[in-house]
């Protein structure tokens, strides 16, 4: 780990860190069409967040465990024992899921700059991961 992918637009970036970064996007979808079940219908589970681009495991926090974990740019939630103490140290835990905060410096940024909630990451596509509607582009004076 911790090698740069070619041609990643971050030079730097972990592979590691790229994965978590993806299937926090994945994620990130997967609760959009969370939010629009009907009442009494079954949560989809998310996939894990710990890096490993061969690991299929799920995990099924509740909205309210999820949308604290996604309150810090830099946690993300994993199955229990699948955290790399190399880049991150395990916050919290119970008997379904661990959070682990990434605290290695180039990993620590990579997660924070690439945090789809955060006010400062430029929205790619019209309706962003947050599920609000991305900003207006300015306009440039006539």
């Amino acid at each position: 780990m911790g090698n740069d992918m070619p041609g990643q637009a971050c030079l730097g970036t972990s592979r590691e860190g790229d994965q978590q970064c993806l299937v926090r996007d994945v994620n990130e979808a997967t609760e959009r069409l969370n939010a629009k079940l009907t009442i009494g219908t079954a949560r989809r589970e998310l996939r894990c967040e710990c890096g490993d681009p061969a690991c299929r495991a799920n995990v099924a926090p509740t909205l309210a465990e999820y949308e604290d974990v996604r309150s810090y740019g830099s946690h993300f939630i994993v199955q229990i024992n699948h955290e790399n103490p190399e880049t991150a140290s395990v916050i919290r835990q119970n008997e379904f899921f661990a959070v682990v905060d990434v605290v290695a410096g180039d990993a620590r940024y990579q997660a924070l700059a690439r945090n789809p909630r955060h006010a400062w990451v430029d929205a790619v596509i019209a309706d962003d991961v947050t599920g609000h509607p991305s900003p207006a582009p300015e306009r440039s004076p006539e």
